[in-house]
């Protein structure tokens, strides 16, 4: 497969990954560990999978980075205003959000009004996948970008720097070989670098990440809970979704089950762990059988498929030229 190629199948791998991580874990949602793990074999069952506000809202960051050539908060505040469905399962905050965006409110306002001190939820990290992708090649750009887009509706450090660490996860694994071992130790190392200066919060889970790679150590839910957690705060959550993927990876199915295990905010933690994993394998390495249970209406895996393409035309457009060579370590 030559570079295009193998990159474009990243691009759709970490969108499509995102979906059914979202759209798998949704179901699980709220569950402690004990229900969760006793509904387990759920995931072996076939019946239609429809996403939720994590998805959506990834797709309405891709569709603004297409129609703006980079990440643009004041338009990705638009395509939220436009596109995002309110019915799928958005928290109480991002609805007020949208709807102040919808009457009118500029977008640099509406994470301090809305939120007042600011949300350090995981909602700008469990939609910022497409950055991760765009960007890439510039580490330090990524970090920007993904500030940006998270200012739009978090405006507390947590909030964003998740989004950065998981904007950057998603960016590291592009550039790791499909077909060779996942460098664990790498990202982690990459991770700290990027990540210096912010909170210490995530400092902290990256020793602790980087404690459990180096010992070669594959956590059981509970542990993975009490070392990092599974709630809705970004702290939590993020370190959590970057474990599991750097664990498992490239083993798609074993490192959503080990997402979806941990119970709490299921859909978005497996929706961050799949768009990390799926930019490391790409579309090929995502199970066929899942991916057709996922909902294919007008926003539908077909749309996200699309949407992907696109996303990665708008990337090669621009960077393309500098491409002659395989840039995968």
């Amino acid at each position: 497969m030559i570079y295009k190629e193998l990159l474009q199948d990243k691009f759709r791998g970490a969108i499509l990954g995102c979906f059914l991580g979202d759209a798998f874990g949704s179901g699980f949602e709220g569950m402690n560990l004990e229900k969760a793990r006793f509904h387990m074999d759920n995931l072996s069952k076939k019946f239609p999978r429809s996403y939720t506000d994590d998805t959506d809202m990834t797709l309405a960051v891709a569709g603004s980075i297409i129609q703006s050539g980079g990440v643009s908060p004041e338009d990705i505040a638009k395509q939220f205003s436009l596109t995002c469905d309110l019915t799928r399962g958005y928290a109480i905050g991002t609805i007020k959000a949208v709807l102040a965006l919808r009457a009118g409110m500029k977008w640099y306002d509406v994470a301090r009004i809305v939120f007042e001190n600011g949300s350090f939820g995981n909602g700008a990290a469990m939609r910022v996948s497409p950055v991760g992708l765009f960007y890439h090649r510039d580490l330090e750009g990524l970090r920007k970008a993904a500030m940006e887009q998270a200012n739009i509706t978090h405006a507390h450090p947590l909030g964003q720097w998740g989004a950065v660490m998981q904007a950057c996860s998603v960016g590291l694994a592009v550039s790791q070989n499909p077909k060779g071992p996942f460098k664990k130790e790498q990202m982690v190392t990459d991770l700290r670098e990027i990540l210096w200066g912010g909170p210490i919060e995530y400092m902290k889970s990256l020793n602790r990440i980087e404690k459990m790679v180096v010992q070669g150590k594959k956590l059981q839910a509970l542990k993975i809970v009490q070392s990092f957690g599974n709630g809705v705060e970004a702290h939590f959550s993020v370190p959590s979704a970057c474990y599991i993927a750097i664990t498992y990876s490239p083993d798609f199915c074993d490192a959503i089950r080990a997402a979806i295990s941990l119970g709490g905010d299921t859909d978005t933690i497996a929706g961050m762990v799949g768009a990390i994993v799926g930019a490391h394998v790409g579309e090929k390495g995502l199970p066929v059988e899942w991916i057709e249970q996922l909902e294919d209406g007008p926003r539908g895996r077909s749309f996200a498929r699309a949407l992907a393409d696109r996303l990665f035309e708008t990337w090669w457009k621009i960077h393309g030229a500098t491409c002659f060579t395989l840039l995968l370590y």
